[in-house]
């Protein structure tokens, strides 16, 4: 008899700690609780904090409620037909208080059955209606109208702050290889282009001199014409005040001072 107590007393206790643990749960603060009772979802998710429940009769579904992250690829086609491989990341929220009402309605599954075909069908349409030469020079404004279709087609009541972002575009080696040649060719080109404004530049700058000192000899020269004694003045404004030591011939070289 003292066995049999003992055991029912042990099982009694385990079944205690059972029901004690199994009765009660957390929620952290980047977490919302999905409380279900015989399969039937309640009304509003649960917030974070310490909660009971009836064990083995409800359970909860965690859910992450931190910014969610899609990180892919796929492959589309430009309007020139060049096959482009884009790898990409979609950031998005969920709206709180709809998140019952996703998980059931759609499930948890809600990227394959939702995100993901809306994502790869804008991809694919916004792609489409670019050269692959104008995807390579316009990456940002590509991703602008991705980003604002994704906005748009998103279910609204579920998700929010949607924000899309191109990691690489991948395309044909051939293509690529082009591509680098010709922005070589316009590197180089536009490197002539400036080598032949500076030179025209130079030359300019030689003209206007040139015209400018002629113009200077053409007024000294019609200067001197009209008063030949300017030579004089000249002089008498560079002469340092001695007379030469030798002399040819009995001139005395220089100037009338009268």
């Amino acid at each position: 008899m003292n066995t049999k107590k003992i055991v029912l007393t042990v099982v009694v206790v385990l079944l205690v700690i059972i029901f004690g643990f199994s009765s009660f749960y957390t929620i952290s603060s980047t977490q919302r609780g999905i409380l279900t009772t015989f399969g039937k979802v309640s009304s509003k998710s649960v917030g974070d904090g310490l909660h009971a429940k009836i064990p083995f009769i409800q359970n909860v579904k965690k859910v992450n409620v931190q910014t969610q992250k899609i990180d892919d690829n796929t492959i589309s086609y430009t309007k020139d037909i060049q096959s482009a491989e884009l790898s990409f990341v979609v950031n998005y929220d969920f709206q709180l208080d709809n998140l019952v009402d996703l998980y059931t309605k759609v499930g948890f599954n809600y990227e394959t059955k939702i995100l993901s075909p809306i994502i790869e069908g804008v991809i694919k349409d916004v792609v489409g209606t670019f050269n692959a030469a104008e995807i390579v020079e316009n990456r940002d404004n590509v991703r602008n109208k991705i980003e604002i279709q994704l906005i748009n087609k998103f279910p609204s009541q579920y998700f929010s702050n949607i924000r899309f972002q191109i990691v690489n575009i991948d395309y044909d080696d051939q293509f690529e290889k082009a591509i680098i040649e010709k922005q070589v060719a316009e590197q180089n080109a536009l490197r002539e282009k400036n080598n032949t404004v500076r030179i025209q530049e130079e030359a300019n700058q030689q003209i206007i001199k040139a015209e400018a000192e002629a113009k200077a000899i053409q007024i000294k020269a019609d200067a001197l014409a009209a008063n030949p004694k300017i030579v004089s003045y000249e002089a008498v404004q560079r002469w340092n005040g001695v007379l030469p030591e030798y002399m040819l011939g009995d001139a005395v070289p220089f100037i009338n001072l009268k």
